[in-house]
C-alpha cells in the first residue's frame, strides 16, 4: 500500500510517522525544502509537487493543510484515483462540497476525515455507557488551551487557525467538540452561537465561542470553545434520566483523563476509565490503521464519513453566521 501526506505541519508529520506501519509513505508539502527535511526525519520519500505525488499513484491521500486548501487537494487527490482522508473540517467553507462528494461517489472514491477524538478513550467511553444514564436530556462539552503554546517553537500569528482567510478560528479548529456531541447526542436541529475576540493577541478570528445545539431526538447540548485557557482542559457532561455521565482530560503530556458515571439505582459514583499519563497518539495511529483497513475493503471503518463531516460543518458555519448576526436582546438599567 501506498500512502500520500499532503503537508508537513504538526499533525502532517504524526499521519506520516503513523502511516509509515501500514506501508510506503511519501510526503509532499508547498515547501519542498520542508518536506525533505520530514522525508529525512522518517525515512520516507518526498515529492517536490502534488502533480508528482499523485503520479507516484498513491492508494490513499492524507491532507493535512491549512482548512482552505482541503478541498482543491482532496479533489485532485479523488481525481487521480485515490481514497482521501481529510484533516478536520472537511473544508472551511460548503462551496463546492456537494460536487466534491458526488464526485468521489461516481469514483468509488471513498472519503473520510479526521476526528480523532471518536477514538480517545473519553468520548469513546462515553458512547458505549450512555445507555447507562436512560434519555439523555442534554450535554455540556468543552475545549480550552492557549493559543501562543499550542505549537512550541512556532508563532501563533503564522498558525492557520490565527487567520481567517485560512479558514481558521476556535469554532471550526475545534469542530472536534461538535462532532463527537453530535455522535453522541444525534444530529442537530438548530443553533445558536455567541463567540468573538475576548483577548488582545494578534488574530482576526473568534477566540471563544459558545454553542447550544438542539438535537432531532430532543436533547440540548451546550458547546464552550476557547483559545485562552491557560491550562489546556477538554471534557463533557452528559445528564440523562437515570443518571449522569463525566469525562475530564487536563494537560498535555501528560493529559490526565478521567471518566465517571453516576446511576440513580446505585447512588454512587465509580469510574470507568482512569489515565495519569495517556498516550497522545493511540487515537490517531487507531484512525490511520482503520484508513488502511477501509483502502483494503473493510466496510465499517469507524471513521467519520465525508457527507456527515458536510453535515457538522454546515453546524460550525451556523454557529459563525449566528454569532456575527449578534441578535442579542440588550436590557434597560433598572432605575
Amino acid at each position: 500500500m501506498k500512502l500520500l501526506v499532503v503537508g508537513c505541519g504538526s499533525i502532517g508529520r504524526r499521519h506520516a510517522g503513523n502511516a509509515a506501519a501500514h506501508g510506503t509513505v511519501g510526503i509532499v508539502d508547498f515547501d519542498s525544502a520542508r518536506a525533505k527535511d520530514v522525508a529525512t526525519s522518517l525515512s520516507i520519500r518526498a515529492f517536490d509537487d502534488l502533480d508528482t505525488g499523485l503520479r507516484w499513484q498513491p492508494d490513499g491521500v492524507i491532507v493535512a493543510v491549512p482548512h482552505d486548501q482541503h478541498l482543491p487537494v482532496a479533489v485532485r487527490a479523488v481525481e487521480a484515483g485515490c481514497h482521501v482522508l481529510i484533516e478536520k473540517p472537511i473544508s472551511n467553507g460548503q462551496e463546492g462540497l456537494t460536487a466534491f462528494l458526488d464526485r468521489a461517489d461516481a469514483l468509488d472514491r471513498k472519503v473520510r476525515v479526521v476526528c480523532n477524538m471518536r477514538f480517545h478513550p473519553g468520548p469513546a467511553t462515553l458512547k458505549q455507557a450512555v445507555p447507562r444514564i436512560g434519555r439523555v436530556l442534554f450535554a455540556r462539552a468543552q475545549y480550552g488551551n492557549y493559543l501562543p503554546d499550542m505549537r512550541p517553537g512556532a508563532d501563533y500569528r503564522e498558525l492557520y487557525c490565527a487567520r481567517a482567510k485560512a479558514g481558521g478560528g476556535v469554532i471550526l479548529d475545534a469542530i472536534h467538540e461538535i462532532d463527537y456531541v453530535t455522535w453522541l447526542l444525534g444530529e442537530t436541529e438548530t443553533v445558536a452561537c455567541g463567540a468573538g475576540r475576548l483577548s488582545d493577541m494578534d488574530i482576526d478570528v473568534e477566540d471563544y465561542a459558545a454553542i447550544a445545539l438542539r438535537h432531532r431526538g430532543g436533547a440540548r447540548s451546550e458547546i464552550h470553545l476557547d483559545y485562552l485557557q491557560r491550562a489546556k482542559r477538554r471534557g463533557c457532561e452528559i445528564v440523562g434520566s437515570e443518571g449522569t455521565l463525566v469525562w475530564l482530560s487536563e494537560g498535555k503530556q501528560p493529559e490526565r483523563c478521567r471518566v465517571r458515571l453516576y446511576e440513580a439505582q446505585s447512588g454512587e459514583w465509580q469510574d470507568l476509565f482512569a489515565d495519569e499519563d495517556l498516550d497522545a497518539n493511540l487515537p490517531y495511529e487507531t484512525l490511520m490503521a482503520r484508513f488502511a483497513s477501509l483502502i483494503t475493503g473493510a466496510e465499517d471503518d469507524g471513521l467519520l464519513d465525508g457527507r456527515t463531516a458536510a453535515s457538522e460543518l454546515a453546524v460550525a458555519l451556523a454557529g459563525k453566521r449566528a454569532a456575527s448576526d449578534e441578535r442579542v436582546q440588550h436590557l434597560r438599567k433598572s432605575a
